[in-house]
């Protein structure tokens, strides 16, 4: 999915630089009409709540607090819809991996819109891809696990803190992280497109709304682990 080295193009970064940074905070996009999450899953699904997958988003805090809030988001984000999932399973006993597809293209739609400084611009939507598949396969080891427990979920893991700062535009963040499969399910590093090997994340924030959105993303094999 060519996560690594993945950077968002010179335009596309320097119109959010001025967004974020220039003292103009960025614009909230709504989406289309097209885009809603439950245009998303198959008919034959079975009957999503209203509002079942939420975005958790990345609190204003110290750089620091910022990275655990980072990672926090993005373990939220790769399991998105677990409990869904466990509760069709209960009231229909299989579910179709069209289901499960929907399920991931959903997360995907609530995480662009909610932690990021744009979720329309063509530029990231390779990103927003990757971050689908980590999802859809989650969701997949999940129904393959005891759906019933929490065991199967994976979680991103702080290995440390390179370099961070602040200013009251932005804050930037450096760290090392590795993602912990489930028990149980694929660890095999290609299987979670890299991630389950140290990786280092580059990380720009700017405030938004009581929160901290992303203005720019990178992540890399980490050396000296």
């Amino acid at each position: 999915m060519g996560r690594y080295c993945r950077i968002i193009t010179t335009a596309v970064l320097g119109l959010a630089l001025v967004g974020g940074l220039g003292g103009c905070a960025p614009q909230p996009q709504q989406p289309l009409a097209s885009q809603a999450p439950e245009s998303v899953l198959d008919a034959s699904c079975p009957v999503l709540p209203p509002d079942a997958v939420k975005a958790v988003r990345i609190p204003l805090g110290t750089p620091a607090e910022s990275i655990a809030n980072v990672l926090n988001s993005f373990t939220a984000w790769v399991n998105a819809g677990t409990d869904v999932l466990r509760g069709w399973v209960d009231t229909a006993g299989t579910v179709a991996d069209t289901c499960v597809e929907g399920l991931a293209e959903q997360g995907r739609i609530v995480y662009s819109q909610s932690i990021f400084t744009t979720h329309t611009d063509v530029a990231w939507q390779d990103y927003y891809a990757g971050q689908q598949e980590l999802t859809a396969q989650s969701l997949r080891n999940a129904l393959g696990s005891s759906i019933d427990g929490q065991g199967f979920q994976g979680s991103f893991e702080l290995l440390k803190e390179v370099s961070s700062s602040a200013t009251a535009n932005g804050t930037f963040l450096k760290f090392d992280a590795i993602y912990r499969p489930a028990p149980g399910t694929p660890a095999d590093p290609a299987d979670w497109d890299g991630l389950a090997k140290p990786t280092r994340w580059y990380v720009e924030l700017v405030p938004f709304d009581g929160f901290f959105i992303i203005n720019y993303i990178e992540q890399k094999p980490a050396a000296g682990y």
